[in-house]
């Protein structure tokens, strides 16, 4: 019987080991590049993918800005000022909302206002309280106040001298000489002055008055304002000057030699008596025709113009001896430097017929005035 021939088991060779080794390598190797490349190409989908998303994204915020900015869109109207009443009026647009703070309320209330029952029966100027701003000017223009330049509107002419600022005091001399030396027509003439001067005033000047002798009264404590009834008040508070007691005037020179401090003459009429012993720096002196006296209590109310009206020098002495011009000018101008501590107030100084010039131009100058000789009677 035939059989098959039996295949016999052959050993393998030594090569078959390392082949299947390195099919099995190359396949390894295949599998790790397409997963690279499977990696990159999923990276770079998703890359595309967020920027599309972002760019969207973008668009769609920026449709929705432009359509809340143009709902929130106001107009501001630009209307053309005074200097241009031509101008056209334009009109801007700004993609923004305003609104109006609303108004602070008031930090204290009002308080109640307090008012008298009874009239009192003194008539007195009408007195502003004398702390407000001083203004001192040149003629009737532009000045400077204390601490710094501002509007002195204001000022008077005084016997064709210019004095500017909104406090005005006139010095008037009403020793017995100016009775000789001016004449009843120089007097009158005086009179109209002062009225025609006081009347000219701004309504916000202010003025006094200051009359000298052996001492001084004063119209009023301080400077008043120059309305109708000050003047009024002014004018008939002179008239009992230059008369003297040998005319039928109840006092000579001023009231305040005839009644002292009282303040009211023998008519109920008032005045603010000025004594060497009121004026610290002059106390203890004496003498006659105290213009010295006249002008330092002028300055200690702070005038911004002086005026100043005289027929001689004074008679200004103490412990029995008499000053020297020099040195009764010079007193005046150091105490007035005490009181201002700045700007110095301008004084003219007017003299009678050229009597005491010598020192009436030492104190214009030395406060910036001016001076000028009269005869009131050819006024």
């Amino acid at each position: 019987m035939d059989h098959a021939p039996t295949k016999k088991l052959v050993p393998a060779s030594d090569d078959s080991p390392q082949l299947i080794l390195e099919d099995y390598n190359i396949d390894l190797e295949e599998s790790k590049k397409s997963s690279r490349e499977f990696e990159k190409k999923s990276k770079i989908l998703s890359l595309g993918i967020a920027m599309i998303t972002h760019v969207i994204l973008f668009i769609v915020l920026y449709l929705i800005v432009i359509v809340n900015f143009r709902e929130q869109e106001i107009e501001m109207v630009v209307e053309a000022g005074s200097d241009n009443v031509s101008q056209i009026i334009k009109k801007q647009s700004f993609a923004k909302k305003v609104t109006n703070k609303k108004p602070a309320p008031p930090s204290n209330p009002i308080a109640p206002i307090i008012t008298a029952t009874n009239s009192s029966s003194v008539t007195l100027p009408e007195i502003i309280d004398p702390t407000d701003s001083l203004a001192f000017g040149n003629g009737f223009g532009d000045g400077f106040g204390i601490g710094g330049f501002g509007d002195g509107s204001g000022g008077a002419k005084f016997f064709g001298t210019s004095g500017g600022g909104n406090r005005i005091i006139l010095v008037i001399d009403t020793s017995t000489s100016m009775n000789n030396n001016c004449g009843a027509e120089g007097i009158a003439a005086l009179r109209r002055e002062i009225v025609k001067t006081l009347s000219s005033l701004s309504p916000n000047v202010r003025f006094n008055i200051i009359c000298f002798g052996q001492d001084c009264d004063g119209f009023s404590s301080q400077p008043v304002v120059a309305n109708a009834t000050n003047i009024a008040n002014a004018k008939n508070w002179m008239k009992a000057y230059f008369i003297n007691k040998k005319g039928g005037a109840p006092f000579d020179r001023t009231r305040t030699s005839q009644w002292g401090a009282k303040g009211k003459d023998n008519n109920g009429i008032s005045y603010f008596p000025i004594m060497p012993s009121t004026v610290k720096v002059l106390e203890g002196t004496s003498g006659g025709s105290r213009m010295d006296l006249a002008l330092v209590a002028a300055f200690l109310q702070k005038p911004s113009s002086v005026f100043l009206i005289a027929d001689g020098e004074p008679g200004t002495a103490k412990g029995g001896q008499k000053l020297g011009n020099t040195a009764i000018v010079d007193l005046i101008f150091q105490e007035s430097k005490k009181i201002y501590r700045g700007q110095l107030p301008k004084v003219n100084c007017i003299s009678v017929k050229g009597i005491g010039e010598a020192i009436l131009k030492d104190i214009s100058k030395r406060f910036r005035g001016n001076y000028k000789a009269v005869d009131p009677s050819k006024v």
